[in-house]
């Protein structure tokens, strides 16, 4: 496979990142699912120390920080190949 940028990358490269970006979000998915049922508003972010927000470069750091499910709904993951997951806080009502 060519990217626009020209890199080349095996095809099975990218169809196992691909794969594991899709496990990730959908795994996370099942998580903000179930608790936004369940009420709970506010979700502790468990990934890469370095991991950004919305990108490995992001300066927004996301481990163990607190997000909103609305916010965690928005980024289930920042880049295929990490492991973000979140853990409901019904604890927390209100942004600390």
């Amino acid at each position: 496979m060519i990217y626009r940028n020209g890199a080349r990358v095996p095809v099975s490269a990218w169809a196992e990142s691909a794969t594991l970006a899709e496990s990730g979000v959908t795994y996370n998915a099942g998580t903000l699912n179930r608790s936004r049922k369940a009420g709970v508003q506010w979700m502790q972010v468990f990934d890469g120390a370095a991991c950004g927000w919305t990108s490995h470069q992001d300066p927004d750091k996301a481990a163990r920080t607190l997000r909103t499910v609305e916010d965690a709904a928005a980024w289930p993951i920042s880049h295929p190949r990490y492991g973000r997951a979140f853990g409901p806080r019904p604890d927390v009502t209100a942004e600390a």
